[in-house]
């Protein structure tokens, strides 16, 4: 198996349009937007999901709760990998780009608190969604998080990670005892050897 490692990360953020409940049906539900300010250097204006880069000691989904954390002050409810991943090449440095796909479920009351790289944001269905992003690997994106999550449809393919990124939320802030840090440092070994 080869590893390709990444650096930037995509979440979109669902919000339920009806009574769905945490582990209910997404189904009908609104995709957030963001709109990149004026003053951005580059790409002002262009309308986005939340995007961003993974820090050093970072894992990709770390990086994906803290962007969203940043860019939205808000805190979905839960989480997932998706199967499909955001594919590009630029130019300089003669590079393909390749970003894991996370999405995540925003409460229904959920209202987001901008930060000084975006200044608007929309909920909107899939379809107006895919005609406001500017690249074309994002409406691919838009189309597996349709068709992995909010299709209704069990999907054995589709990587809930809430209890990852809840229970890693958790871990950041330090082990409880030498055991806990021990089991925490096997067990991530343990599962690649899997």
């Amino acid at each position: 198996m080869r590893v390709i490692p990444s650096d930037k990360v995509e979440v979109h953020l669902i919000r339920p349009a009806g009574r769905a409940a945490r582990g209910g049906s997404l189904r009908g539900g609104r995709f957030l937007l963001l709109r990149r300010s004026p003053g951005r250097r580059t790409l002002a204006g262009v309308w986005q999901p939340v995007t961003g880069g993974i820090e050093r000691g970072e894992t990709a989904w770390q990086a994906a709760r803290r962007e969203v954390r940043e860019e939205t002050g808000l805190e979905p409810v839960r989480w997932w990998a998706l199967e499909h991943l955001s594919i590009y090449y630029e130019a300089r440095p003669d590079a393909c780009v390749v970003l894991p796909v996370f999405a995540a479920e925003l409460a229904r009351d959920a209202t987001p608190r901008l930060s000084h790289e975006h200044d608007a944001w929309i909920l909107t269905t899939a379809a107006v969604a895919r005609r406001r992003v500017l690249w074309d690997a994002q409406r691919h994106a838009i189309d597996a998080v349709v068709r992995e999550i909010l299709s209704g449809r069990p999907a054995a393919r589709v990587r809930d990670i809430t209890a990852l990124v809840n229970g890693g939320a958790r871990r950041a802030r330090g082990p409880r005892s030498r055991a806990a840090a021990t089991r925490r440092r096997v067990t991530p070994s343990i599962r690649r050897g899997a």
